[in-house]
Formats: C-alpha cells, structure tokens, sequence
C-alpha cells in the first residue's frame, strides 16, 4: 500500500483539537482526542473507514479539549501500538480529582505505555511508508535556556504541548498543540536543526494554527520559521478573537474553488482534508 496517498483530518470540534492521519501504508495514526457533544471523530472514523486499530496516538497536551473523545475512542479501537505525550507533567495535573470518564481512562494510558521505542515503533518512515515525523515537547517545570529569553521564565501550562511535525513527498503539516510563544521559542532553541531539516525539504507547508488560531497564541517567530502556504483553523473564536495575521500572512496555496487561498477554516464542511500523492501533488478538501 506504499503508492497510496497520505490523508491528513483536522476535524472540526470547536475548541478542540482532533486530526487523524492515514498513512501511505494504510497505518492510522492520531494527534489528540477532541470532540463536541454531537460529533465524535473516532465513532465516525470506525464507522466509516472501518478501521480497528491505531498505531500511533499523540497526546499534545493532556486536557478535556484533547482527551474527551478518549471514551469513544476506547469504544471503537484497540489499545494504541504506541502513545506520546508529555511524561514531565505532575499527574495530580494531568489527572485532576479524576472525576471524568477520560480522566480515569488517560491516567490507565498513561501509565500502561512506556516512552516508544524498538524497530516496529510506527514514527519511523521505514515502518509508515516514508513520513519523517518530528515530536518534541519541553520539561514541565524547567527553566528556559534559550539565552535571549528572560532566564526566569518556567515551562509550564500549554507550553507542555507537544509540537508534531511530520513530512511526505515533500509536503509539511505542523500541528503545535497549544504552545505559546514563549515555548515555541525555547523549542526552537532546542530543536531547530530538526525542523529546518524538515522545512527545507518541504515544497508546501500547512500549519495547523495554535490553540484554534486564538490572538494569544499567535508566534511571529513561528510564523517567519515555517512560512506557511496556508494556516488551517477550527474558528471558534469569532473574528475579533482570531490574530489576522493566522489569515493574511501564509504565502498562499492555489485551490481549485476559489484561485489562491490563505487559510481553511474546518466550520465550512466540519473538517480540512488533505490528500498528499507519493509524487508529491496534494488536493486539499473541506468535507468531511
């Protein structure tokens, strides 16, 4: 299943976040379990992709808008084959009182799965039909290193997030959780050698704008670094809530219906599709 293309999902569930991502080989891997109380992703994807189990599942940032649909995800799937998240992040955080269903579910994942590992692990190309996958996080509670930062500064809250890169013929998705500037400047810090490797081999690049492209979020330095060719939002926040810039700045993409295009929202059709072809050519879909 090699020649098939990579689907990528950004479902549309308000302040959440969801998006699964079907991989060249027919792998299904998953980035956050948001929902809404009359659509669930997993529900939908079991019952029309009849699909039975997940190999990779990215937890960004441990919280209801990420975890609620982990119920029904639980409901429609195996156990994944290999979780990420954040394993810094105090469990009396995370966890809570424990007085939800995903609380109580997250906490049992979170503690059954080990960092992953070994030759099957699916973040490797060899084993996903050629994505080159970069995850990272930062330490909760550390202080930052980047020396143009305020050497006070502590990691915490939604600069936890996990920043999921991933890459196929020659096309970029960026999906930063809920990182704020201040985290995304200590990532890049760390880790810029890694994704200026994966920006520079990229010919398109779409970037799944933080916190649902909230003004708060908003990262010029983010923005300069990936150069996005459209930015994809879950528009929850109203046209004085969203930053501009998340509309006006990408470079701008050519899409079938409308000529150039900066942005996709998800609550045109209820999610952003994308197909990337092994050639590299892509069509992006907003119907889901």
């Amino acid at each position: 299943m090699t020649n098939e293309p990579l689907h990528f999902t950004l479902w549309d569930v308000r302040r959440g976040i969801s998006i699964w991502i079907r991989t060249p080989n027919g792998q299904d891997h998953w980035i956050d379990l948001g929902r809404i109380p009359e659509f669930s992703p997993s529900k939908y994807v079991r019952k029309n992709h009849s699909i039975g189990s997940i190999e990779l599942l990215i937890i960004s940032r441990a919280g209801k808008t990420h975890l609620e649909d982990l119920p029904s995800f639980k409901d429609h799937f195996s156990y994944p084959s290999v979780l990420y998240r954040n394993p810094t992040i105090p469990e009396a955080e995370i966890f809570g009182g424990m007085t939800h269903k995903y609380q109580k579910q997250y906490a049992e994942l979170h503690r059954r799965f080990n960092w992953p590992g070994g030759d099957d692990n699916p973040e490797r190309p060899s084993n996903n039909g050629g994505i080159r996958y970069a995850i990272n996080c930062l330490d909760h509670g550390s202080v930052v290193s980047n020396p143009a930062l305020p050497e006070s500064a502590v990691i915490e809250n939604n600069n936890t997030s996990i920043v999921v890169m991933l890459l196929y013929a020659g096309v970029l998705f960026v999906c930063p959780g809920d990182i704020e500037p201040l985290g995304w400047r200590e990532q890049w810090h760390h880790y810029s050698k890694e994704y200026k490797y994966l920006i520079n081999h990229s010919h398109a690049r779409f970037l799944v704008a933080p916190q649902r492209g909230h003004k708060d979020a908003y990262c010029e330095e983010m923005m300069e670094a990936i150069q996005p060719h459209a930015t994809f939002i879950n528009d929850v926040w109203g046209e004085s809530e969203i930053h501009p810039s998340y509309k006006s700045d990408p470079i701008g993409i050519l899409y079938r219906e409308s000529g150039m295009k900066k942005y996709f929202s998800t609550r045109r059709a209820g999610s952003v599709r994308v197909a990337v072809y092994p050639s590299g050519e892509h069509c992006i879909l907003q119907r889901s």
